[in-house]
């Protein structure tokens, strides 16, 4: 039998609520006084399965067996493993999905351009669209919008095998039906038999220039092939995308919706405009102000 870990001292001087939440932010060691309490209580709400609120209206008294688990949590986030991953779980668009090494971890500005591309489904007034979810990672966009649009019919494509496995299991703890399908965006195996009423993307669009920029704990840790691209065709999922639709895989009248490089929307936005058969292009903003996101919709004729 494998030999379970424990965890190791110093403990807390005792188990209630305050002693607790002190030694958990001492024992993460940020630098950031407000992320290491935000963090303390994310563990201690998980290992508790209750909030802080609930803790100190009860009274509760934190038993051995959890602080153990606090004290190994803790620990592997100073060592610079992403909470979502020590937990085993994100929460995108209010569903809980399980994400682990291999796979992306879903973000606010993903989902932004979902509810974005949500909101244009709802103006349309489909009631049944097929949508399209490239480079899915864990599912999210392709499981929030189902969730969303029941009625519609959503395909979730990845390069990755170990990001379709966190996908699909995804789906089957949801109870949401969404199938899903081996790709790779930049050679793509043709088009679909029925294009897409609606194709949404967060691609690889860190160029690779850019990874000493970014935190130890995203560089790492997150999966490297869903995260950057050549500096020298930072677009080149974008492009490929594009070209995709063109060929077959987006519906004339249909939406496209790409999240970006905040230095590559405008130029990604110019460049549709200046092709044929493309209209509305727009670029929108995410809650910093960044531009974020380019969507556009296909000419009827």
């Amino acid at each position: 039998m494998a030999k379970v870990p424990r965890g190791h001292g110093p403990w807390p001087p005792n188990n209630d609520e305050h002693a607790v939440l002190a030694w958990l932010i001492q024992r993460l060691g940020m630098l950031d006084d407000r992320e290491a309490k935000s963090t303390a209580l994310w563990l201690m709400d998980s290992a508790s399965s209750s909030t802080r609120g609930d803790r100190l209206m009860n009274s509760f008294k934190w038993p051995e067996s959890m602080l153990d688990r606090l004290a190994l949590w803790g620990d592997r986030i100073q060592d610079g493993e992403p909470i979502q991953y020590v937990l085993g779980e994100a929460w995108f668009d209010g569903l809980k999905l399980k994400v682990g090494p291999g796979v992306l971890i879903p973000r606010p500005e993903t989902e932004e351009l979902m509810a974005a591309m949500a909101g244009v489904i709802d103006q349309e007034g489909s009631r049944s669209p097929k949508i399209v979810d490239w480079c899915t990672g864990s599912g999210c966009m392709a499981l929030a919008l189902k969730r969303r649009i029941p009625d519609s019919s959503v395909l979730g494509l990845d390069i990755s095998e170990e990001a379709l496995t966190y996908a699909q299991e995804n789906a089957a703890r949801l109870g949401l039906d969404v199938e899903w399908g081996k790709q790779d965006l930049l050679n793509p195996e043709g088009a679909p038999e029925k294009p897409a009423d609606v194709v949404v993307c967060n691609p690889p669009y860190i160029p690779n220039r850019e990874a000493s920029d970014l935190d130890d704990h995203v560089v790492h840790h997150e999966p490297h092939l869903a995260l950057f691209v050549s500096d020298e065709d930072p677009l080149a999922f974008h492009h490929a995308l594009v070209a995709w639709a063109e060929a077959g895989g987006l519906a004339p009248g249909g939406w496209l919706g790409m999240e970006c490089h905040r230095d590559g929307a405008t130029s990604l936005a110019h460049w549709l405009k200046a092709l044929d058969g493309w209209q509305d292009v727009d670029i929108l903003r995410d809650l910093q102000g960044m531009t974020r996101h380019v969507v556009a919709r296909r000419c009827l004729t």
